[in-house]
């Protein structure tokens, strides 16, 4: 009995286990407690599956025992074995790969979903795609919003401006932090006037170090950085070992390249130069007969082409009579194409070696890269030298952790004279190219320069390949950063940072023009040596709290910097010397030495940030931060400026009625507001300066001071208020995502450079006068468009829009005259309040005059067949009120001629994966964004005996004249009287250097960018073999006639915006290369 009772209470559990009950309950968001309507819950192993309601509620049979699945979209699954009801399910959130981002604002990290700010983060993966030398040059194409402006010079300064040109002083390049450090540019030392370009702004970094960059670009990005950040921020951050896991790892890359001119201008040939040469004096010839105020009378075509009626047929000229028009024929056999001689095959070698090991408690990250490049440009070179160490040691039971960041760099090279700023006999070596006239050979032994000057105006002046090949340009320069920094953890939910660094630049410059150049010769040798030397001391105190209190999240930061920066430079010239064998490093050899120019200075900046940012359930977010900075640069009364900032973001995606909508992975909105500021003045401008001056005193030489720059105790800082509002929108498990800003910026109180009447006593002063807008709407666009096991596609696609407008200067003035460019008198750049900055002002052209009686009829001083055509805006009047029988082309007939500003800028990023293969293809482009090309004025203006466009040559105006047996005979057929788009080449010409719409070209373009193609051979598990090559600017499509409508010469002088000035040509590469990874 007892045996039966027993075994009957034994089974009972079985039985229970054996029958269904029912279990009821709840899933809710572990983050947000927000019930998940729609979750699914199933039994595992078995179809049984149910869903919950719109409230998270659920029902469930189930056996006592059985493993119950809870899932959802965008939750992590979880299992729970059913003892008991009701349940309590809590998901959490599906970390993706955008989740597991997180972005540095340099101060501090943040986790990419908690952003309510506009920042892009590009990480080395992308990087490595794009193989350049150049840091600026890895942003371009990748961030909406941002423009890069290249120099392919090597080492050469590139222009980046973000949303736009805040300021018409200060420049457009963004504050750059280094590893959490505010970074000083590498600057040139002072050259001689005409020498080479600005080097990068971050030469002294090595791209293969980059672990990522980010970009900040509104208010609520940038008002951390105050006084600096008006032009957007870019963080870098270099490669560490954090992830190293306990493995040692060493990388090897070696890159190998040529590059070339991406395409050559055509210019007249030999024979073709000396036809032109011939029909200038025909031209000529046809000018003053055909006359109508000719005494005798005009020539029609009816007359006989004699002496006797005709004497202006003894000055006519063949000068170069076995020239055919139209034929090879030539009379000097020389047909040198300076383009060829000057610009070569350019060969670029990089190394980079790297070790990285440790693991997350102690580690150790070195690298070292060697850069040999070749310019194409004969003479021009650069080669760099890069050390970077970052180290890692946790201390104190991992309550503190120590940083040390070591970055070494020196660069030396040699630049070419390009960009210069002149026009006539000191032309660059890229203007003198297209230029200098192809029937001059170069200059053998013995021969000299003046052999040159009959086709020059009796000039003495350098060809091209001289220019570049003796005049030495040579630029070292040397960097050091140390930073050291420690993390402490006070408590879980306060920690506390304390960093300091010490950054050492020295630029040199040595220039050396020999005897046998234009400059040299007058000089009887030029020579400079210049320095520039920079240490600047920053420390920094942060504390940092994070806490959670339910569904509440608090993370607040506050930061104290301090920064002192000291600057020398000294600047030595000298001229006369007897030999060219000691070049500038002999002073003492110049029968000339100019009195050096020294300067120092030193800045120091005091700064304090509060960041509070919040959310609630993750779905709400507030940040706040306020800035005070305080700068020696300013008065006492204006030292410091607060600049504050708040943002707002709403994940809607959390909200109860789309966690229904399956397809969308995320949806989140975005607003912010804020102000930053730019102190973008040299010290010391608040105050009255003294400059010495040296005189003539009683026939004694006297050194005196004069009064240069009048006081202001009211200069203060450029603010910019920012307004954003954008939204970020993942579908589809996040393989579609697309981000929309619009945003809207005005900067007030412009530093403005003053010139001052003579009749004050002072030559000028600082002052702050003037607002400028910028709005624009920013679009990016990333899919993944199929991903399998050996296959992958994904996009990336950016669209940019932004427009600038001079709201307002001081209430005297509705217009500022910019500097000069090319010509003498030429100012062709305009600040006109309620247009773009920096348009392009000058003359409206309406084509050429054909014939006498059309010149006369416009009644224009200058007017006559064969000469440009320019339209009359604005009536001259005498004295009286009388109109003028001749009117003048001056200023007041000049109109708005060009743009600067693009429409928009794009790109378009493919990557493919296939196995092992991999493939990247980019596209870059902008619509609009007018061209003032400088060369143009001489390459089509036809008015000198210099070499010119054969397009402008063949489409210009041309008399009926021809030589036939060495007569002058009248050819109605040969002549080009009517249509034609070029003035005549003649020798007496008329007004051809008025700035005009002749030298405003259509900047838009699309072009390849970059293209890398790539095997990588997986050896072991931590050993691979990448096999690549890359090309970049293989192809371009653009309108633009002159080298390349990107490369601008003044890449960062926001007065100078849209000048090609001979500047150094685009080129396009090819590079092979491998990385061994052991």
């Amino acid at each position: 009995m007892k045996f039966f009772i027993s075994s009957l209470l034994s089974l009972i559990p079985i039985i229970s286990l054996s029958q269904e009950m029912i279990f009821n309950g709840k899933i809710v968001d572990d983050n947000t407690d927000m019930p998940l309507p729609s979750a699914s819950i199933r039994i595992k192993n078995t179809s049984k599956g149910y869903v919950t309601d719109f409230d998270g509620n659920f029902e469930i049979y189930a056996k006592l025992g059985d493993t119950l699945v809870f899932s959802y979209m965008g939750m992590e699954s979880k299992e729970l074995i059913a003892l008991k009801s009701p349940i309590s399910v809590r998901l959490q959130p599906t970390i993706n790969a955008l989740d597991e981002v997180t972005v540095s604002v340099g101060y501090f990290d943040v986790s990419k979903k908690d952003l309510s700010g506009s920042i892009v983060q590009i990480d080395s993966e992308q990087l490595e795609k794009n193989r350049n030398n150049s840091i600026e040059s890895l942003l371009q194409g990748q961030v909406a919003g941002v423009v890069v402006n290249e120099s392919s010079e090597p080492g050469g300064g590139i222009g980046i401006s973000i949303r736009g040109v805040n300021s018409m002083l200060g420049g457009t390049q963004p504050l750059y932090v280094v590893d959490g450090i505010p970074t000083s540019p590498v600057s040139d030392a002072q050259g001689n006037d005409g020498t080479g370009q600005q080097q990068s702004n971050l030469g002294f970094l090595n791209p293969n170090d980059i672990e990522k960059i980010e970009v900040l670009k509104d208010a609520a990005a940038t008002a951390i950085y105050g006084a600096r950040g008006a032009n957007g921020v870019v963080v870098i951050t270099t490669k560490t070992a954090d992830t190293s896991n306990g493995v040692d790892k060493i990388s090897l890359s070696f890159d190998t390249s040529v590059s070339e001119v991406t395409r050559y201008l055509d210019v007249l040939d030999g024979a073709g130069f000396e036809n032109y040469m011939n029909q200038r004096y025909l031209n000529q010839l046809y000018h003053d007969i055909t006359n109508p105020y000719r005494v005798g009378g005009a020539y029609d075509g009816t007359q006989e082409l004699s002496l006797e009626n005709y004497p202006e047929l003894s000055d006519f000229r063949n000068p170069y009579p076995d020239a055919i028009p139209f034929t090879d024929n030539q009379t000097t056999n020389i047909n040198s194409n300076w383009q060829d001689i000057t610009y070569r095959l350019a060969q670029n070698n990089a190394l980079n070696l790297s070790y990285r090991g440790g693991d997350f408690q102690k580690n150790l990250s070195i690298s070292l890269g060697l850069i040999d490049q070749e310019g194409v440009i004969i003479n021009s070179n650069n080669r760099r030298i890069t050390y970077n160490m970052n180290a890692k040691r946790k201390a104190f039971s991992n309550k503190v952790d120590f940083f040390s960041k070591t970055n070494i760099s020196y660069k030396k090279g040699n630049a070419s004279s390009v960009g210069n700023g002149e026009i006539f006999s000191q032309r660059g070596v890229v203007s003198q190219a297209l230029q200098f006239q192809p029937i001059f050979s170069l200059l053998s032994p013995g021969e000299e320069d003046d052999i040159y000057a009959n086709l020059n105006e009796g000039n003495i002046v350098s060809n091209p390949y001289t220019l570049a090949k003796d005049v030495t340009d040579l630029k070292k320069s040397t960097t050091f950063t140390q930073i050291f920094s420690m993390v402490g953890k006070i408590s879980p939910k306060l920690t506390s940072t304390i960093k300091g660094s010490f950054e050492y630049r020295r630029s040199t410059r040595d220039n050396y023009y020999p005897v046998n150049t234009t400059r040299g010769r007058i000089n009887n040798g030029e020579a400079s040596q210049a320095y520039i030397e920079s240490n600047k001391i920053y420390g920094e105190a942060n504390l940092r709290y994070r806490n959670r209190f339910g569904a509440h999240r608090l993370d607040a930061i506050l930061i104290g910097t301090y920064e002192k920066s000291v600057f020398r430079s000294l600047f030595n010239k000298a001229i006369g010397y007897g030999s060219d064998n000691t070049s500038f490093y002999n002073f003492s050899s110049a029968t000339e030495i100019y009195v050096p120019i020294s300067e120092f200075k030193q800045v120091g900046l005091l700064s304090s940030v509060l960041r509070i940012g919040y959310n609630y359930k993750r779905k709400f977010y507030l940040d706040f931060n306020t800035r005070i900075d305080a700068s020696s640069k300013f008065a006492a009364n204006n030292q410091s400026a607060i600049f504050p900032s708040v943002a707002l973001s709403w994940v809607i995606s959390n909200e109860r009625f789309l966690r229904q909508v399956n397809e969308v992975s995320k949806l989140k909105l975005r607003f912010s507001m804020g102000q930053t500021g730019s102190n973008p003045i040299s010290p010391y401008q608040s105050l009255s300066l003294l400059s010495p001056i040296r005189y003539n005193f009683e026939n004694e030489l006297a050194i005196g001071y004069f009064e240069s720059n009048l006081a202001n105790n009211d200069l203060t800082w450029e603010k910019t208020d920012q307004f954003n509002i954008g939204f970020d929108l993942s579908l589809f498990d996040s393989s579609v995502n697309l981000t929309i800003d619009a945003y809207n910026k005005r900067t007030k109180d412009l530093l403005q450079n003053v010139r001052l009447p003579v009749s004050n006593g002072y030559t000028s002063r600082i002052d702050n006068f003037g607002e400028i807008e910028n709005k624009g709407i920013e679009f990016s666009l990333s899919a993944n468009i199929t991903e399998t096991t050996d296959f992958s596609w994904n996009i990336l696609t950016n669209l940019s829009f932004n427009r600038n407008k001079l709201l307002k200067l001081n209430s005297n003035l509705d217009y500022q005259i910019g500097p000069a460019v090319g010509f003498r008198n030429s100012n062709p750049i305009m600040f006109k309040v309620g247009e773009p900055l920096g348009i392009f002002w000058g003359a409206q052209t309406n084509g050429i005059y054909s014939t006498w009686e059309e010149a006369i009829e416009s009644g224009i001083e200058g007017a006559a067949p064969g000469e440009i055509k320019y339209l009359n805006n604005s009536i001259d009047f005498d004295e009286n009120g009388v109109q003028l029988d001749l009117q003048q082309i001056n200023f007041d007939d000049y109109v708005q001629i060009g743009d600067p500003n693009p429409d928009y800028n794009f790109s378009f990023n493919n990557n493919f994966i296939y196995k092992n293969w991999d493939l990247s293809i980019l596209f870059t482009g902008q619509k609009g964004g007018d061209v003032f090309w400088v060369d143009s004025w001489q390459l089509s203006g036809l008015q000198k005996t210099t070499n010119v466009l054969s397009s402008s040559y063949d489409t210009s105006w041309r008399a009926p004249f021809e030589v036939v047996n060495g007569q002058v005979t009248y050819n109605q057929s040969y002549g080009n009287l009517v249509g034609a788009t070029n003035p005549a080449a003649i020798i007496n010409n008329g007004p051809r250097a008025i700035a005009s719409d002749r030298q405003i070209f259509d900047g838009s373009f699309i072009r390849l960018k970059n293209i890398n193609f790539g095997y990588t051979l997986s050896i072991s598990n931590n050993q691979s073999l990448r096999i690549y090559a890359s090309g970049q600017n293989l192809f371009l499509i653009t309108d633009y006639p002159g080298y390349d409508p990107e490369i601008k010469t003044y890449t960062k002088n926001p007065q100078k915006r849209g000048v090609d000035f001979g500047t150094y040509p685009g080129t396009k590469t090819y590079l092979l290369g491998l990385k061994l990874t052991y």
